[in-house]
């Protein structure tokens, strides 16, 4: 097996623990603050954390199957069965989303390259490097010593960054290692990538009642229970306090992503699962937050004759001067425009058409109703060619609010990206809104079809269904991914910083109420949590233009380990 070792020079930046694209509780956690706790001062443990990830591994297989090591760290942690996937299914792209704390929207990496490709045709995605936790602990915390070991040359070679990187043959041998490790080490982090089960998996199928699966998965167990007690019987032990993180980047294998599990483990902690509580959505504010399409190879193009319906339901916080919350146009400035753009106006919202860019007219628009009231609401525009008249029409909650002649803007054709968030028009304020259930027809639905189905629960038996070309339910409560749930519809990806925010019951018409849970939290296990993880339970200074995804989610239980 190959070893590196590295020695960096380094700067150091102290700032607030700051997170993009969280899932929160349903009511508001004070400022973080880092404890004295965890840094062998004044008699405290030192804290440490261990990383041991099962690839492969689907998190309802590890469920049913219950291996006996790892449940026995469910016993004392917190724990998901159900973490969501990320946007891109490759082991390359979940993985560093893992190991970086941000999605794959973002990191953009695909293959085992582990280079960031821009696949955009658009010219709006600039490709900026998120490095791993390693190296970003590398800069603010030099101190830190860590390992990684995994038999994988090309994560080997991604995870340079490491002080202590070990290349190994298999994953026996990378238990040995990791054994090896946690009997003398002072890292403050040992991460361990085993393989064994997805190989198995992608060779005879990925289902607790297929032996060989199943083997691989008991036989990583074991693997895992060995370095368990190399943990414990480490001299300083009693003076150290270990995080455990047992998880998986990504369920299944490339052709058959399925999503994974979590464990934090900590003597200290009490043994409870995490889950989704109730209505969880993005919470779109200011203007730097939005969502977008980033190819989807005309399938939104409204051009000069073709009829469609885009539907939202929308919760609009507070009143603002003209932002563009729902577009897919280059924004407007003065009567320049080239597109459709729904804004807010005040306390009410219209429409901005427009054919700038094709050699039709400029800006014009037609306005809705009030929407800013504390409720939520359902709009509605369809566009409509009748002969040689094209006409756009809205509604607010299933209620014609207002038309508008467009056929002079000629084609609203552009190359821009459907857009879900802030759009500039002439220089707009902030935004504050909450968005569900979002449809996009090919087709202009009658005011009838519009009327009666504004509270439909089942979009499969809207009678427009087949005309169905998007449906983003915007309900994920975690990641940087609005999963589009129309077979081979493409996903928004989310941009800028925004947090999932818990509303509970706090629901559209087009929602049905949930029971809920005597308590307040809902968390959404996502990969990038890891990385947040690791830096909270380090008290790693995290800088706020890290952009992290991830939730150091296990800071709502502190009244249990910090004593």
């Amino acid at each position: 097996m190959n070893y590196r070792n590295k020695t960096r020079i380094f700067c150091f930046f102290a700032v607030m623990l700051v997170t993009a694209f969280n899932a929160c509780k349903k009511y508001e956690n004070p400022a973080q603050v880092f404890e004295e706790y965890g840094d062998g001062k004044d008699g405290n443990a030192v804290r440490k954390v261990l990383v041991i990830n099962v690839n492969g591994a689907v998190g309802a297989d590890i469920k049913s199957i219950s291996p006996t090591n790892i449940a026995a760290l469910v016993k004392t942690g917190k724990f998901s069965f159900n973490e969501i996937k990320d946007g891109i299914p490759s082991d390359a792209g979940s993985l560093a989303s893992m190991l970086t704390g941000v999605s794959s929207s973002k990191h953009k990496i695909v293959d085992n390259t582990y280079i960031p490709i821009n696949d955009s045709n658009d010219g709006h995605d600039q490709i900026i490097n998120y490095p791993s936790m390693f190296s970003r602990m590398l800069d603010v915390r030099p101190e830190f010593k860590t390992v990684t070991i995994t038999s994988d040359a090309a994560l080997d070679k991604y995870l340079i960054h490491a002080d202590r990187s070990i290349l190994a043959e298999s994953d026996a041998s990378v238990k040995d290692s990791a054994v090896n490790a946690l009997k003398g080490s002072i890292a403050k982090v040992i991460m361990v990538d085993f393989r064994s089960v997805k190989a198995a998996g992608s060779m005879y199928g990925f289902s607790p009642d297929i032996p060989e699966y199943k083997t691989a998965i008991e036989t990583i167990d074991r693997y895992i229970g060995e370095m368990m007690t190399a943990l414990k019987a480490r001299k300083d032990y009693a003076s150290e306090d270990w995080l455990i993180i047992v998880t998986t980047n990504r369920g299944g294998d490339d052709n058959n992503s399925k999503p994974g599990f979590i464990i934090c483990s900590n003597p200290s902690l009490k043994e409870q699962g995490i889950s989704k509580e109730g209505f969880n959505t993005m919470h779109f504010k200011g203007t730097s937050t939005n969502a977008y399409i980033k190819n989807d190879n005309a399938l939104y193009d409204s051009g000069a004759d073709k009829d469609f319906t885009v539907q939202l339901q929308i919760k609009m916080n507070l009143s603002n001067s003209y932002p563009g919350f729902f577009s897919k146009s280059n924004g407007v400035i003065g009567s320049s425009t080239t597109g459709w753009t729904m804004f807010q106006e005040g306390i009410t919202y219209g429409v901005i058409f427009g054919g700038t860019n094709n050699g039709g007219s400029g800006k014009t628009q037609v306005l809705g109703s009030t929407i800013t009231d504390g409720k939520w609401h359902t709009i509605t525009m369809t566009v409509k060619l009748s002969g040689l008249i094209r006409t756009a029409t809205l509604y607010t909650d299933g209620n014609q609010v207002g038309t508008l002649n467009i056929t002079a803007t000629k084609s609203l054709s552009t190359t821009e990206p459907l857009t879900l968030g802030h759009k500039n028009v002439d220089g707009s304020s902030n935004l504050d809104f909450y968005a569900a259930d979002m449809l996009y027809f090919n087709a202009a639905l009658t005011s009838e079809s519009i009327k009666n189905n504004i509270a439909l629960k089942d979009i499969t038996k809207h009678p427009n269904y087949s005309n169905l070309i998007g449906y983003w339910s915007i309900d994920e409560g975690g990641g940087g991914v609005l999963i589009n749930s129309v077979p081979a519809g493409p996903n928004f990806l989310m941009r800028g910083s925004g947090i999932w925010d818990a509303l509970g019951n706090d629901i559209p018409a087009s929602r049905t109420p949930q029971a809920l849970t005597d308590g307040t939290l809902s968390i959404v296990a996502t990969g990038p949590d890891v990385t947040a993880l690791t830096f909270y339970w380090l008290k790693v200074p995290v800088k706020s233009d890290w952009s992290l995804d991830g939730v150091p989610w296990i800071s709502n239980f502190e009244i249990e380990y910090i004593k």
